[in-house]
């Protein structure tokens, strides 16, 4: 696949610098960091069985908070803090 994309000239030599020094050229860095980026789960990928879970419980976000504010404050507690 060929890709197009607009870098601003500060972004485009730093990745020019950055392929440099990794001994690649341009078109082979990019598509490099291209690859590792999807490569990873993205964020709402990692938080979906947490959320999946929360739904699960019938509470709201704000008890789900305050629950949680309740088992740092028992935590600190415990240590002296």
């Amino acid at each position: 696949m060929v890709l197009s994309v607009s870098l601003s000239p500060k972004a485009q030599a730093k990745l020019k610098k950055r392929a440099a020094a990794a001994g690649m050229n341009l078109t082979e860095f990019a598509s490099g960091l291209l690859e590792q980026a999807v490569a990873r789960p993205s964020l709402q990928e990692l938080l979906a069985p947490s959320q999946a879970d929360f739904a699960k419980t019938g509470k709201t976000r704000k008890q789900v908070m305050e629950m949680g504010r309740r088992i740092v404050r028992r935590v600190r507690g415990a240590k002296g803090e």
